[in-house]
């Protein structure tokens, strides 16, 4: 008995670590420019649920979750690749609890939705910028991000805009 919780223990253990180390490695990357011109986010998982039920997924992936913003388009993956139009976007949100920082993506033609987990308010925030530029609605918690990365940033800065 002792035995099998030394090891549940110690599985566990590992997980956590595993799952922490890769949070700080995705925290630690920014937003780059792809060959293609598109604005790569880097993700630490990708989810895809209902857009009334948040923070519950009925799809998920930490393999190879992808965010790729294109001038015209976008790109995403949960489990296969998807290339939608920015208008196919209803509404851009943010969500954070511990480690997590949830861009969520709603459809207008879906009852799923899309979430990519940035583990970084500034790279969800850089985003969300994006989105916006690109005529995507965000919600008054999204613009609030943006709008205090404004107030931040030098102008001379804003290469990413």
């Amino acid at each position: 008995m002792v035995i099998a919780f030394i090891g549940v223990t110690t599985i566990f253990g590992l997980l956590v670590l595993g799952i922490r180390s890769k949070l700080q490695a995705i925290r630690s990357q920014t937003l780059t420019q792809r060959a293609d011109g598109g604005w790569n986010v880097p993700l630490a998982a990708a989810f895809s649920g209902l857009r009334d039920v948040p923070w519950i997924a009925t799809t998920q992936s930490n393999i190879a979750p992808l965010l790729v913003l294109h001038e015209k388009d976008f790109e995403y993956r949960v489990v296969r690749l998807q290339r939608r139009p920015y208008s196919d976007i209803a509404l851009v949100d943010i969500r954070t609890t511990i480690g997590t920082v949830n861009l969520v993506l709603e459809f207008n033609d879906s009852a799923r939705d899309f979430s990519g987990n940035t583990a970084s308010l500034e790279n969800a925030t850089k985003a969300l910028a994006l989105f916006e530029q690109k005529g995507c609605r965000l919600t008054v918690r999204a613009q609030a991000l943006v709008r205090a990365m404004d107030a931040k940033e030098d102008p001379r800065q804003k290469s990413l805009m």
